[in-house]
């Protein structure tokens, strides 16, 4: 699996898990100090991603890192 692959994964699951949740990108914002724009791209793959702040936004959405990156 390479890179593109990954954060295409992460952020489709991401944004799943924060809409089940109900939560906007801008509640998701303010729990992290990440900007929205700096969310929106994570989610639509347009943007690396550090493992701290994959790891902090799964945990905004409950979920393991390993969770994040099974694809769906």
């Amino acid at each position: 699996m390479n890179d593109m692959e990954l954060l295409k994964i992460f952020g489709f699951n991401f944004k799943i898990e924060r809409l089940r949740l109900k939560l906007s990108q801008e509640d998701v914002a303010f729990k992290t100090g990440f900007s929205i724009s700096y969310i929106s791209n994570i989610e639509n793959a347009k943007h690396n991603i550090s493992l701290c702040n994959a790891v902090k936004l799964a945990k905004i959405v409950n979920k393991s890192i390993d969770e994040m990156l099974i694809s769906k």
